[in-house]
């Protein structure tokens, strides 16, 4: 018997003693209210009752140990529909395995390292805060790691290779087995196609949306092809923990991490209904910019490159947002569907944050497709004052020029 089906029926055979047990407990309660010899007699129920829970929690916590050790038994209707579906076949054969709530924010953190780098996600944090994309004090690790694993059933580990599951997946549930399908999907086209270094943010959002997007795209193909034997059935998302967190975080945070599920999906959509072949090359040359998954039936742009004359203060770092960045750092003030407009213009971007003297200067570059393009960028940020700043960076002043198609945003000390 596999370590998974031990471990149902010993939660079911703890629940119906439990059950049994606490019946057979209230029954002595009734006939102990006649005297002191029954309530004697009742006590030592109670302790009995007592031991016989400690020694099932304990058989249980042995399982469930023994289940995050091992490997988790994937059904083979599942490996086989992922298979189908991307046109490839594992490999390796696929791995799972439970993870505990610890060990999923710990991967968690892995995958964010691999991709951003503990350095570069602490200049990130300054870059954000001075671009106005998030308030003032967060933590944007903190922030990431939460987004991943609050409520998930599982997330697929960059590092290893490997598909973690979580303490509550449910194998009986058609919904949990999707999340398994979709990881899957992760796994296989990661066979296939390894990746551990990127070299801007936008580049690594545009993979991700390839990838992920497609995993996501698998993942709903499998619900619906269930809906149809489960006529009438109306399933809850087993992670809406993870929406209703992201209801709470800035704006900026839920463009970004909603970018993979949305437009990645629609991206990976738009292959596979072409033809196999567009499908599978998808993945074999994914989308190197955030405009190219925004836009796939346009003709990719190669990103007009921006340089900086090397500068006198100390250079902490340089990274760019892409087309997708400069819709979020929008969207809140102008609206989705100018914002999007405004956006399909950029043609290049990079921003650099140095240090003088212990204050941070950010400086960020965009190269808009016309020069009427850059010039409605500048009227639209002074118009609504993007970012709106004042009352949490006092001191600070914010200018916006454009120079051709060239817009310049900064962020620097008042003079003295």
């Amino acid at each position: 018997m596999s370590p998974e089906r031990v471990f149902q029926v010993l939660t079911f055979a703890a629940l119906l003693a439990g059950a049994w047990l606490y019946g057979d407990y209230w029954k002595k309660v009734g006939a102990a209210d006649g005297g002191g010899e029954a309530a004697a007699s009742l006590r030592e129920v109670n302790a009995k009752l007592t031991l016989e829970i400690d020694e099932l929690k304990s058989e249980l916590a042995n399982v469930r140990s023994m289940l995050s050790k091992g490997p988790f038994p994937i059904p083979e209707d599942l490996i086989a529909y992922v298979e189908k579906d991307l046109g490839m076949v594992f490999l390796n054969a696929p791995s799972a395995k439970r993870a505990s709530p610890d060990a999923l924010r710990t991967a968690a953190e892995k995958n964010i390292n691999l991709v951003r780098g503990r350095n570069k996600l602490v200049l990130e944090n300054i870059s954000w805060e001075l671009l106005g994309l998030i308030p003032s004090d967060q933590n944007l690790l903190g922030q990431l790691i939460a987004i991943e694993t609050q409520g998930a059933r599982g997330l697929f580990d960059l590092t290893t290779g490997e598909i973690l599951l979580s303490e509550d997946y449910d194998p009986q549930s058609i919904p949990d087995s999707a999340i398994l399908v979709r990881l899957l999907t992760q796994q296989l086209t990661f066979q296939y196609h390894p990746r551990k270094e990127w070299k801007t943010r936008d580049e690594w959002q545009a993979w991700q949306a390839t990838f992920f997007g497609a995993a996501e795209s698998t993942r709903q193909r499998y619900q619906r092809s269930r809906s149809v034997s489960e006529q009438g059935v109306i399933w809850k998302d087993p992670e809406q923990t993870r929406s209703d967190l992201l209801l709470t975080l800035s704006p900026s945070m839920q463009g970004f991490s909603n970018f993979p599920y949305l437009d990645g999906q629609d991206y990976a959509g738009f292959h596979y209904i072409d033809t196999r072949e567009a499908y599978l090359k998808m993945f074999r040359e994914p989308a190197a910019t955030t405009a190219a998954v925004i836009h796939p039936k346009r003709p990719a742009i190669d990103p007009v490159e921006i340089s900086f004359e090397e500068p006198e203060s100390i250079l902490l770092g340089r990274d760019n947002l892409g087309e997708l960045g400069l819709r979020i750092w929008l969207e809140p003030y102008i609206g989705t569907d100018p914002a999007s407009k405004l956006a399909a213009n950029w043609r290049g971007d990079q921003y650099q944050l140095l240090d003088e003297k212990e204050t941070p200067i950010l400086t960020w570059q965009i190269e808009m497709a016309t020069i009427e393009s850059a010039d409605e960028l500048v009227e639209q940020v002074r118009k609504f004052r993007i970012p709106p700043m004042k009352e949490t960076q006092a001191g600070r002043t914010f200018t916006i020029t454009s120079l051709g198609t060239r817009v310049t945003f900064t962020n620097s000390p008042q003079p003295a």
